[in-house]
């Protein structure tokens, strides 16, 4: 019947009631309200369902071990390129009927929905866990080395032993099965968890640095090397945050 509904009415039933009956009623619905609303709705369905077939994508690694009743972490790091702070890694394991619709690599996402994400992975996974590999690790193993040892911490300090790793193009010196993935944050539903779990835990690390040493602006550059960095590099000198390994860090002597 038409105009059943207030134009309110309508928008409030299109935001959490709606059906397939109330649809095609709105459908012949003359009142232009009505139509630019449901063209509104449309639209958000369509994006929903786009959401759901690229969510189901990233399931499809994850899906045979899940089907086998096995458990699947996946691994990610983040910190491999900054001149200061840590590494940080982080595993996460799902349960096969999770929710997580949203989760891609981390850099893809706003920080404002990496801490609603983040929140949401830590209400559904079976376990989490988080590691930090310090500058002087960094120093002393290289880069990429420091970051497969805290990569392996991460994977053992889980409470739950997983039966196979799905990682970020590296090789984690641990004895569980692992499978290798060139940007896997964007292709594995576990590996993205992982991703936003390491940007934040170490975003929240380096907004501390940022209190203890503000001259260096590591709440806006994360402690890579931008102009502001090395501005105060040059003028107060290194903290005990910096990798000495790195250029332009090896180069200065004057400490903070």
């Amino acid at each position: 019947m038409k105009n059943s509904y207030t134009i309110k009415e309508v928008k409030d039933l299109l935001d959490h009631t709606a059906d397939d009956e109330l649809i095609s009623e709105l459908m012949t619905d003359s009142r232009s309200g009505v139509q630019k609303l449901l063209e509104k709705y449309n639209r958000r369905q369509e994006k929903q369902r786009e959401l759901l077939v690229k969510f189901h994508k990233k399931e499809t690694l994850e899906i045979p071990f899940w089907n086998q009743e096995k458990m699947v972490a996946g691994v990610d790091e983040v910190g491999r390129g900054p001149l200061a702070g840590p590494v940080v890694t982080a595993a996460v394991i799902l349960p096969s009927d999770n929710t997580l619709y949203e989760v891609d690599d981390s850099k893809k996402l706003s920080a404002k929905k990496r801490s609603e994400l983040y929140i949401q992975i830590c209400n559904q996974a079976i376990d989490i866990s988080v590691a930090v590999g310090s500058p002087e690790l960094i120093d002393k193993e290289n880069i990429y080395h420091a970051t497969e040892l805290t990569m392996a911490d991460s994977i053992n300090n889980l409470y739950a032993k997983p039966d196979q790793i799905l990682v970020d193009a590296m090789t984690i010196p641990v004895d569980i099965p692992q499978i290798k993935l060139i940007k896997g944050d964007a292709k594995s539903i576990t590996i993205g968890a992982a991703s936003i779990v390491a940007k934040v835990a170490r975003d929240r690390l380096m907004s501390v640095y940022d209190r203890m040493y503000p001259e260096f602006g590591f709440l806006r550059n994360d402690g890579y090397g931008t102009r502001e960095h090395l501005d105060a590099l040059a003028k107060y000198g290194k903290t005990n945050i910096h990798r000495e390994s790195f250029s332009p860090v090896k180069n200065i002597s004057k400490l903070y």
